[in-house]
């Protein structure tokens, strides 16, 4: 029984209606860039006006939005980084979690395979789709800058930022996944997913107002990949990639382990 392609065909509607909205979305945001480009002088000084710790909090001290990426970054701080964090959730929602409540994982869990081999396959089909839906995503905004520039771009950034993007949206379904394995009833773990990535987000941004909050910054993936820190210094600290891959590892490994040994209620 081949899981992977009936979840790629049960999903690949939803991840385009996410992929053409979001699509649309940051047409709309970066098509006003050239003519607010034109008075960067006034954005300085509205800027200035703002308080410091909401500056702070969404890391626009200091940025240069002449530069169309510093630009880019800061708008994508919601609608690719958030915004595609909750539809990698609802996306592993519907993979999995659905089973039980829809009452198909009796019928699929009942074919001679293995549990593991049925969670490694779902697994593969959403990272498939979140690879696609950032794909696109990326593609989109590539041949946006390149449309809307003002002047020349720092490609290496450009790829640095969507290489975090990936990496975060592919961590937190990995940590849905690992939720989902070990609630007993799915009644809640969707909301209850949404409500995680939303705690992550904010202690993303709680660590940046104080030095004794800062240790928060480690325990959360919105830090690790937040964009226009990645943007405007050019890099992603190793210690960061060195969490995300033993992060991800440690979770996939644990759903694998305690989904073969769960009991299903339908």
């Amino acid at each position: 029984m081949n899981v992977y392609t009936w979840e790629m065909k049960r999903n690949i509607k939803t991840t385009i209606v996410w992929m053409v909205a979001l699509v649309l979305v940051q047409l709309m945001y970066i098509s006003v860039y050239p003519s607010m480009v034109k008075d960067t002088e006034l954005l300085t000084r509205m800027m200035k006006l703002m308080p410091k710790a909401f500056l702070r909090i969404f890391g626009l001290e200091d940025l240069d939005f002449s530069n169309i990426l510093n630009y880019q970054a800061s708008i994508s701080s919601i609608y690719v980084t958030l915004v595609g964090s909750i539809f990698a959730v609802l996306l592993t929602c519907k993979v999995l979690a659905k089973e039980e409540s829809e009452k198909t994982a009796e019928f699929l869990l009942s074919k001679p395979v293995k549990r593991s081999n049925v969670l490694l396959q779902k697994i593969s089909s959403t990272l498939t789709l979140i690879l696609t839906f950032d794909l696109v995503i990326c593609v989109s905004s590539l041949l946006m800058v390149e449309f809307f520039k003002q002047g020349a771009v720092d490609y290496t950034r450009f790829w640095l930022f969507w290489l975090s993007q990936i990496l975060l949206h592919l961590t937190v379904a990995n940590l849905v996944f690992t939720i989902i394995v070990l609630v007993k009833r799915q009644d809640s773990t969707t909301s209850f997913s949404i409500g995680m990535t939303f705690v992550l987000y904010i202690l993303a941004m709680a660590s940046k107002l104080t030095e004794k909050l800062e240790l928060l910054k480690y325990l959360t993936p919105f830090y690790y990949s937040e964009g226009i820190r990645i943007v405007k210094y050019g890099r992603m600290e190793p210690v960061f990639l060195v969490i995300y891959f033993f992060l991800n590892l440690a979770v996939v490994l644990s759903s694998l382990f305690f989904y073969s040994k769960k009991d299903i209620y339908l």
